[in-house]
């Protein structure tokens, strides 16, 4: 099933109850929280980003009612859509979870699945055929959300949408797989995790990707297929990576990456750019080596040298040794012997 069911509500109802304005005529009984993408009509969903503003349309013309964080209302292609405007629209929707109609369904594993000793699969997770879980793993926890309130106070987003393995995929030791927030986080067919990897709540990771150890996806991010993404890589939410991109080992991806693309460094850019700058900077500091300006009023040393040892200016006291303090020689029967010792012809 598509989305999180709700008791039925008229969305006039909703507004009086936890606040906000309809806008633009919108009216109509709300039955489920459903993902923008695929919201239709007897649907809500919710609209907190400027990236899906084209889905939010799509969604109104299917019918469904929109929920809107006032932030968006500024925007003529938002302000004119018949809407659920307010201020706290995150703290709505977790309002909205907390009276879901979903069910604490027990996990469902496909055949021939090998997993592993302290795997921790939770409610609503959906494992296809052939998939391989290492040991500790986590699959289906809550994700990381929180949202503030009329009275200032954060509290939790309940995480509802499960999580989808299809088939092939390998999921690493100590890996963690969140929950989505009114979908679920989706793990294409072939998707290869290696060990502790951490994919936050509503991502999809495509089909054939790769994801080196140490990796993390913030929530929302959609990975293409036949991605390579390297070890300890960061990626923040919302973004997409486009089929085929590489993504070099402890990128900081902070803006979308199109397909066939390589990124590097951090934040990450193309990686020749980043290759560029690199030399650029190690030019920079080799010129400025050669005039930094003496600290303190010290001369600087014309040499990278020590100077030579001068036995006549050392004046070092020694205290005599006591008795602790004297080394016992070691006796030629407990000392070390090589494990190889060369021969001549060698």
């Amino acid at each position: 099933m598509i989305g999180v069911p709700l008791p039925p509500r008229a969305i006039g109802d909703l507004a009086r109850r936890h606040g906000g304005i309809l806008r633009n005529g919108l009216k109509g009984t709300v039955r489920r929280l459903v993902p923008v993408g695929r919201a239709g009509s007897g649907d809500l969903s919710i609209l907190l980003n400027a990236r899906y503003v084209d889905d939010a349309i799509r969604a109104a013309s299917r019918g469904a009612m929109l929920l809107v964080d006032e932030s968006l209302s500024m925007r003529a292609d938002v302000a004119s859509l018949p809407a659920w405007f307010h201020a706290h629209a995150t703290w709505v929707m977790a309002e909205l979870l907390d009276v879901a109609d979903a069910p604490s369904d027990e996990p469902v594993i496909g055949s021939d699945c090998r997993i592993g000793p302290g795997v921790h699969l939770l409610s609503r997770v959906k494992i296809g055929s052939r998939v391989t879980i290492g040991p500790g793993a986590v699959i289906g926890a809550p994700g990381f959300g929180f949202a503030t309130g009329p009275n200032g106070k954060p509290r939790e987003i309940p995480q509802l949408g499960g999580v989808v393995i299809e088939d092939d995929v390998h999921i690493g030791a100590l890996s963690t797989i969140a929950a989505g927030t009114i979908g679920p986080t989706i793990l294409r067919r072939g998707a290869k995790l290696d060990a502790q990897v951490h994919v936050g709540h509503n991502c999809e990771v495509g089909e054939d990707t790769f994801i080196a150890a140490q990796s993390g996806l913030a929530g929302s991010v959609v990975i293409g297929k036949g991605v390579l993404i390297g070890g300890q890589v960061g990626i923040a939410d919302h973004l997409r990576v486009g089929d085929g991109a590489k993504i070099a080992a402890k990128s900081g991806v902070i803006g979308d990456i199109a397909a066939g693309a390589t990124y590097a460094g951090y934040p990450a850019v193309e990686r020749p750019r980043w290759l560029r700058g690199l030399a650029e900077l190690y030019r920079l500091a080799a010129g400025n080596s050669a005039t930094v300006p003496p600290a303190s009023g010290r001369k600087r040393p014309t040499s990278m040298t020590s100077p030579p040892f001068d036995p006549a200016h050392v004046n070092v006291t020694l205290p005599e040794a006591s008795e602790h303090d004297r080394v016992t020689p070691v006796p030629p029967s407990a000392r070390m012997r090589p494990l190889i010792r060369r021969t001549e012809e060698e």
